[in-house]
Parts: C-alpha cells; sequence; structure tokens
C-alpha cells in the first residue's frame, strides 16, 4: 500500500470517528446530490459502488485498488469533506451530517456578508489574491503571503505601501450563479506581521447590513473534533488534481463557498521558515481560501484564519488568540470577541 493510500484510510478514520458517520449518511449525501444533478446543477460523487466499498472499509474488510478509489471520492465532491456554494448570503439545506450548521444558520449568515474577495487591478498574472474578511471598524483580515502580492514592506504604519501600479479592492460577494458586485475599496495596509501569516488592511465605508466577524480572544477548550466551516472563494490549482478539483467545484472557481469539516487541535506548522503553533483543520481547501475564517460553528465565532494545508494530512490555520496577545495587533483595530 503506498503511503497516499495510507494517508486515506487514516484520514477515513478520524472522519467515521469524529463525524460519527453511518452507511445511512452516505446514502442521504448520495439522494441530494443525485436530485442536484437531475436538475443540471452537481454530479453525484457517492456512487454506490463508492458506498458499497464504504461497508467493506466500515467493517475492517480486505479493500481492493478499486475500492480505494472509490473511497477518496467519498471524502470528495459531495462527500465527507465538501464545498457548498454560498448564494443571497447563506446556504442551502445541508445533508444531517451538517445538521448543526442548519441549526446554527442564522449565527452564520450575518458573518458570511463579511468575508469577500480581494481583487486586484493592474497586477500582471493575477486578478484576486485571496480572501479576508472584516475585523474591526474599518478593517480587514487576510493573510501575510496574500498582503505581499500588492503591498510592500513589514510590519506597520509608514513601513508599509501599495505596489506601484496595483490597485487592491474587496467585493463582498462574487456568488455561483451571479456577478453582481458588492464593492468595498481598500485603502492602505495598515500591519504585516513577521512571526504569523496575517495581515490587515484599511478599506472604506461598508454596506450597512456588514459588521465585523467575532473573534476569539482566548484558546477554546475542548476545540479537537468540533465542526468547522471555512468560507472563502476557492481558486483553480494546477498544482493539485485536476479532475478532484472539478469534482468538488463543477468547474467554477474564484466563488464564495461554505466548506464544513473539524477542528483538529494544535498542531506545529511551516509559516515563512519558522515553526509555528498553528490550529489545524481538515476542511477541504483551495489556494483561493488563503485568508479565509475558520468559523467554530458551535460558537459562531472565528477561530482562525486559513494560511496552508497538507493533502490528507491537515490544513492550518493561525489561531486568532495568538494575534489577541499581540500588541501590534491590538493597537491595528482589530476587534475581538469577549
Amino acid at each position: 500500500m503506498t503511503k497516499r493510500e495510507q494517508l486515506l484510510l487514516r484520514r477515513l478514520r478520524e472522519i467515521q470517528h469524529s463525524d460519527g458517520v453511518k452507511t445511512e449518511h452516505l446514502e442521504e449525501v448520495a439522494a441530494s446530490a443525485f436530485r442536484l444533478e437531475s436538475a443540471g446543477i452537481r454530479p453525484p460523487t457517492v456512487t454506490p459502488e463508492a458506498i458499497d466499498s464504504w461497508r467493506r472499509f466500515a467493517r475492517d474488510e480486505s479493500l481492493d485498488q478499486r475500492d480505494l478509489v472509490h473511497l477518496e471520492s467519498i471524502i470528495l465532491g459531495n462527500g465527507l469533506r465538501p464545498a457548498f456554494d454560498i448564494q443571497g448570503d447563506s446556504f442551502g439545506v445541508l445533508p444531517s451530517l451538517w445538521q448543526d450548521l442548519n441549526d446554527r444558520r442564522a449565527m452564520i449568515d450575518p458573518l458570511i456578508r463579511g468575508i469577500g474577495r480581494l481583487d486586484l487591478t493592474g497586477h500582471p498574472k493575477l486578478t484576486y489574491a485571496g480572501t479576508a474578511f472584516v475585523c474591526g471598524e474599518r478593517r480587514l483580515i487576510t493573510n501575510r503571503h496574500v498582503a505581499q502580492l500588492f503591498t510592500q514592506g513589514l510590519g506597520s504604519g509608514v513601513q508599509l505601501s501599495f505596489t506601484p501600479g496595483i490597485t487592491p479592492s474587496l467585493d463582498l460577494k462574487q456568488e455561483v450563479g451571479s456577478t453582481a458586485p458588492v464593492a468595498v475599496q481598500v485603502t492602505a495596509p495598515v500591519l504585516i506581521l513577521e512571526e504569523w501569516d496575517m495581515a490587515v488592511l484599511e478599506i472604506g465605508p461598508l454596506p450597512g447590513n456588514v459588521a465585523p466577524l467575532p473573534l476569539v480572544a482566548s484558546a477554546p477548550a475542548g476545540i479537537e473534533d468540533r465542526m468547522a466551516a471555512v468560507i472563502g472563494y476557492p481558486a483553480f490549482d494546477p498544482s493539485e488534481d485536476l479532475v478532484q478539483q472539478i469534482q468538488i467545484f463543477r468547474g467554477v472557481f474564484d466563488k464564495k463557498r461554505l466548506q464544513p469539516g473539524r477542528l483538529k487541535g494544535v498542531q506545529q506548522a511551516e509559516s515563512f521558515g519558522r515553526s509555528v503553533q498553528a490550529l489545524a483543520h481538515d476542511c477541504t481547501t483551495l489556494g483561493g481560501n488563503s485568508g479565509s475564517a475558520v468559523i467554530d460553528v458551535e460558537t459562531g465565532k472565528v477561530v482562525g484564519i486559513h494560511f496552508s494545508g497538507q493533502p490528507l494530512i491537515a490544513n492550518f490555520a493561525v489561531p486568532t488568540w495568538a494575534l489577541a496577545d499581540d500588541q501590534l495587533v491590538r493597537n491595528s483595530g482589530v476587534e475581538f470577541a469577549a
């Protein structure tokens, strides 16, 4: 068995344990996907053959190569770590595996309105840089590696400037099936941290229905295996598997998605040549998700800023509570929840 296959089976065991997955859950997902396909929306990736392979996996029976292919399809697409379209600043009724999200819609929907896509004008290669979200009065959080696509310098204040010729802007909309923007001006870089992959930007006035997302200031107890949701703008990544990306996102990229999964506690990760204690999660992400809010579904608060990942191992986010201890961050205008 290859290293990738070993990682696949380990991840499936973790998901089976954290989510309490049963065969009937996959049958529900498959039925939901088939209805959507009939309406011309998306293909079903949890097939009857994949469900049979899951049964063999759950019974600890011997698996052949076809089973492994089927089991990987269960993690992807409309399976156990999906990506759901955001439309009308909300999401549709989700399968019962994600019932907590359905139940907390009233908490999640206002957060969706404060998450946007950082668009670029004048960049020689890119039309957008990544994801960002409102974190205070006229303040926006994203990743350092995202901000460095259009800024110069490290630190704060006069040490920072926009790259000449490149103009960033924020679009709080860009949903599947809609090109109507909700545009906000990005007026200045405020802070670009050295230790963490995090940056703060100044923005213009916001629409009246948009408020800062609540950022957790203290490390939550018992966070491992809590349901999480990454909300951002996954982009096509030529370095990742083409077929898998098309399965998950139906060939539609750069649009706002809700990507649920589980928090996996604090783990060591690399960030700008340093080893940091990052918040791990297993939500499906792509490059455009850099800067996405990682939300603890139980509380409806932001616990991390997604910045990187390793396929079939973990994705990583900057823990918000680590930022709350940084006086530079506090002075930059970032607000933290009680």
